[in-house]
């Protein structure tokens, strides 16, 4: 069983920073081994990313990030932190493709922007600005050698994500999050939308778990002034949260789950799903009973409602603690 000793046992609640609630995670759950990380899309490795306070803590993490475009790759590599490996690599549907690269590069994709979607989103910068075609050959994850099975994947492929997955199952095979950007309205020529990568991944084990945001576009209108911000409603995209199906948790292994609570806590902002996976691996004989009470005392105080009697807190568990 994890040692849980706490040195000190504080008579109210301990810091409730975000990095010293995952510092003490660490110590909890002892993993062992960092979470691997892939970020496919990763434009910037300093600032920005949801996993960058994992990646910030001493043996937590390891990124891999894959940026297929010369000038992104070269910033890529140059913000590089020592727990990182960076690719020139571009992942999708193996096999000869061409590269559309836009001058906005996030815009960039394997998947020829679509011109009456542009119109109807007023989006006609998308067509009007040059577009360079580049031949390129695509990969899959699960060909490149070598490379480790993931704990995390994380998408901004612009389209690509449904051909990523389906392409890296040996990859996901114990992976526990992946964090999509989905497509609820078609941009691009012939892209799979949000329908096609759900139903993936779910075939993968997964489910819905979260949206970390959701974009949504002014639709071109002779409205002046434009529409406030919240009252814009075509939805365009976002960034998804799927989970490993907990829904049979003798299928998931204690390690899935330690995975899982430190991503959960630290990366998706996922307090209630990190104390299920602290009870599950207590159920485990992995921890103490106590241990998701001590992780909820070290939450902000606006997470948990302190007036109601907290779950797990009985006489026992005071005890343990």
């Amino acid at each position: 069983m994890t040692d849980t000793t706490d040195p000190a046992t504080p008579a109210k609640r301990p810091r409730t920073g975000p990095k010293a609630r995952a510092r003490f995670l660490l110590k909890l759950l002892a993993p062992g081994r960092p979470v691997q990380i892939a970020d496919v899309g990763a434009r910037m490795m300093r600032g920005g990313a949801p996993y960058d306070l994992l990646m910030k803590l001493d043996g937590a993490a390891h990124l891999s990030g894959f940026e297929p475009e010369a000038e992104a790759f070269e910033r890529l590599v140059a913000e590089a932190p020592p727990n990182a490996t960076c690719y020139q690599t571009a992942v999708g549907k193996p096999g000869p493709a061409t590269f559309y690269s836009h001058k906005i590069g996030s815009l960039s994709s394997v998947f020829r922007f679509s011109a009456s979607a542009a119109a109807y989103l007023g989006k006609v910068f998308w067509v009007k600005r040059p577009i360079e075609e580049i031949p390129v050959d695509l990969v899959a994850l699960d060909q490149i050698e070598s490379f480790p099975r993931l704990d995390l994947l994380k998408m901004d492929a612009q389209g690509a994500e449904f051909d990523i997955l389906q392409g890296a199952k040996q990859t996901l095979a114990e992976a526990v999050c992946v964090i999509p950007e989905v497509r609820f309205y078609r941009m691009y020529e012939g892209e799979p939308t949000w329908a096609d990568v759900d139903a993936e991944l779910r075939a993968q084990g997964f489910v819905l778990h979260k949206f970390l945001h959701q974009k949504a576009v002014t639709l071109p209108t002779q409205v002046k002034p434009r529409f406030r911000k919240g009252k814009v409603s075509q939805l365009l995209d976002g960034d998804a949260v799927y989970i490993r199906n907990l829904e049979a948790p003798e299928a998931v292994s204690a390690d899935q789950l330690k995975m899982l609570a430190l991503i959960a806590d630290t990366v998706i902002d996922s307090p209630d799903l990190c104390a299920y996976c602290l009870d599950l691996l207590w159920k485990k004989g992995i921890l103490k009973k106590n241990a998701s009470a001590r992780y909820a005392d070290r939450l902000p105080e606006d997470v948990t409602d302190d007036a109601e009697p907290e779950a797990g807190r009985d006489a026992e568990t005071e005890e343990a603690a």
